[in-house]
This record gives C-alpha cells, sequence and structure tokens, in this order.
C-alpha cells in the first residue's frame, strides 16, 4: 500500500514537473526579443535628434570638454 502511494505520488510531481517545463518554454519562445545594442543606439540617437538645439547645448559642451581632454593627456 505505501508503495502504491509513493508512486502515485511520484507520478503527480513528474506530471506537475512536465507541465510547468512546457510552460516555461512557451513563455520563453513567446517572449518578446530584447534589443540588439545598434537598435538601442537608433533609438538614442531618435531621442537627441527630437530635441531642440537649445537643450542638446549642454551635450555638446559636456563632449567638446571630453574630447579635449582626451587630446591634452
Amino acid at each position: 500500500m505505501i508503495i502504491l502511494a509513493a508512486s502515485t505520488l511520484a507520478v503527480f510531481f513528474a506530471a506537475v514537473s512536465i507541465v510547468a517545463g512546457v510552460i516555461l518554454a512557451l513563455l520563453v519562445l513567446t517572449q518578446e526579443r530584447t534589443k540588439t545594442s545598434n537598435e538601442g543606439m537608433a533609438a538614442f540617437h531618435r531621442h537627441l535628434d527630437a530635441l531642440s538645439d537649445e537643450s542638446r547645448e549642454h551635450l555638446r559642451s559636456q563632449l567638446r570638454d571630453a574630447k579635449q581632454r582626451q587630446t591634452r593627456g
């Protein structure tokens, strides 16, 4: 009697594991693919292009300063 109950319990846990594995595989397969770094950079450049020249001036000055620091040393 105990052996029958143990094997029934093992079959139940095996079935639950298989169902959980299938559900996990379906979730992974249907998940939207992550963006590549090129797509991220393109989105960043689109975002910068959408900003006005006045708001980008601060960024330009930071880039100029960084370039000057690189050329100095």
